[in-house]
């Protein structure tokens, strides 16, 4: 945990929303207690410090939206939302709970629950005009996550995050703060997990959620992400090979500790397979290679291990719907605008 730490991006929406509040980045700073010292080089704050601001973020403005919503959402809100879901049963009763306490409030972010077989979604709506950053985006996701695994005592399996809106110049810290596939552009802000999850039963108690609340929900959003499904765990080993030598199941379940059969089960039971994973890994190389305008197409799909580049072609078409040079020239007219 004391590794774990708030980029400048997460610092900085905040701070800039709750100036629609009058509040300066010096008097909030100093009211938290933090100095110039306590911020590295970067902009970066330790989670001790990132939850004391946020802390004061939400006392000083009276808004747990921060500025970032039409209408300010009371400070008290959460806490309140937390002593009504603390008597349910299970995960899926506490959400649907919430989802009701929030509906009290027609100008605060809005949530419901989606089931679809294996998958359900924890979908939240909001009024994104105030939210250019998309921090509140951003909070509301990492809250309902963080949360939902505090009231039943373990990680929630994140099997996807969606976001309703084009990738933001931070994107790559959405894999420190979510570490799962997230989806840009998508109709609907949501979580993605496991639909047995939520039969799982609230091990909270109003006692411990009276100390839960004297640091939350700032302290939710300092937490890094409590589960690492097996979906993250395969990531994981296949980003230390290069994209060409990426091992095979077999090879990836020893490296995990466990059999190709439970491997296999457990990804599955994620909404995921290993190939897919396999194929995401190439994918997401093949981006990186293709935004190098220097490298031509026949190279990018050697160095993903593929003999012939019609293959690349014929596989890329499958990840994406495009051909890899439409794709290129697509992304670099986007950038040129």
């Amino acid at each position: 945990m004391s590794a774990f730490r708030i980029h400048q991006p997460f610092v900085d929406a905040p701070i800039k929303g709750v100036a629609r509040h009058g509040l300066s980045r010096e008097f909030l700073c100093q009211t938290a207690d933090i100095n110039g010292d306590d911020f590295t080089p970067d902009g970066s704050l330790s989670t001790q410090d990132y939850a004391r601001l946020m802390l004061t973020i939400w006392r000083e403005s009276k808004d747990e939206s921060m500025g970032l919503n039409p209408e300010p959402v009371r400070f008290g809100t959460f806490a309140m939302m937390g002593k009504a879901v603390i008597t349910c049963a299970t995960l899926e009763h506490a959400l649907r709970r919430a989802s009701a306490f929030y509906c009290l409030m027609p100008h605060a972010p809005q949530l419901t629950v989606d089931k679809a077989g294996t998958q359900a979604r924890i979908i939240i709506h909001q009024d994104r005009g105030y939210d250019p950053d998309h921090f509140l985006s951003e909070s509301l996701l990492a809250i309902w996550h963080r949360f939902s695994s505090w009231l039943v005592g373990q990680g929630v399996p994140l099997l996807a995050v969606q976001c309703p809106y084009s990738e933001p110049t931070h994107r790559s810290l959405y894999d420190l703060v979510f570490a799962t596939p997230v989806t840009f552009n998508s109709n609907e802000l949501s979580l993605t997990i496991p639909t047995r999850v939520l039969n799982l039963p609230i091990t909270q108690t109003a006692a411990s959620l009276h100390q839960f609340l004297q640091h939350s929900p700032a302290d939710v959003l300092a937490r890094p992400n409590p589960h690492t499904s097996m979906t993250a765990k395969v990531r994981n080993t296949l980003s230390a090979y290069r994209t060409a030598d990426l091992p095979d199941l077999t090879t990836t379940a020893t490296l995990l500790d466990t059999s190709s059969a439970t491997l296999r089960r457990r990804l599955r039971e994620e909404g995921s397979s290993f190939q897919k994973l396999k194929d995401a890994a190439r994918f997401q190389e093949a981006r990186r290679l293709l935004a190098e305008p220097g490298i031509n197409i026949s190279d990018v799909a050697a160095s993903l291990g593929f003999t012939e580049t019609s293959t690349f072609h014929r596989a890329f078409r499958n990840w994406t719907g495009t051909a890899p040079g439409e794709y290129r020239n697509t992304r670099t007219k986007n950038n040129e605008v």
